[in-house]
């Protein structure tokens, strides 16, 4: 599978969002070998990788998996990456069981475990909630 050079571009904002939220940042293969980027982990349970990119919008998707328990759940849009803690939420709330989604690429996102979307505006002022002096 060949990666769109605009997904490949914007992997070094959404790395810095992952870091940001508390995520070890990495690939799994170079960068230019068409291999699906594993983009985050926390500890030896909690990753996220690229799934997809909506050709409507431009927004990414991502695919989080507790690797533990076997369940996964797809986030919208680097806005909604959780925070590790948050992400133990959103499986235990959202996810689904791994052997339950089976080839998701051919699959309409209506029909897989989906994690809850916010607006950009809602993100930010969350963030800006919980980092006061970074205010602008």
């Amino acid at each position: 599978m060949t990666w769109e050079w605009q997904v490949w571009r914007s992997f070094g904002d959404i790395r810095e969002t992952f870091e940001e939220k508390g995520w070890k940042t990495g690939f799994n293969g170079r960068n230019d070998d068409g291999v699906k980027p594993l983009l985050a982990e926390a500890g030896d349970r909690y990753c996220i990788s690229f799934f997809k990119r909506d050709p409507g919008t431009g927004e990414s998707w991502f695919e989080l998996r507790d690797k533990v328990r076997g369940r996964m759940v797809f986030v919208q849009g680097t806005h909604n990456i959780p925070t590790p803690e948050r992400a133990a939420e959103l499986l235990a709330n959202h996810g689904g069981p791994l052997y339950k989604v089976t080839a998701p690429e051919d699959r309409s996102m209506y029909g897989l475990p989906l994690a809850p979307v916010a607006t950009v505006a809602e993100a930010a002022r969350r963030h800006e909630r919980k980092n006061p002096e970074r205010r602008t």
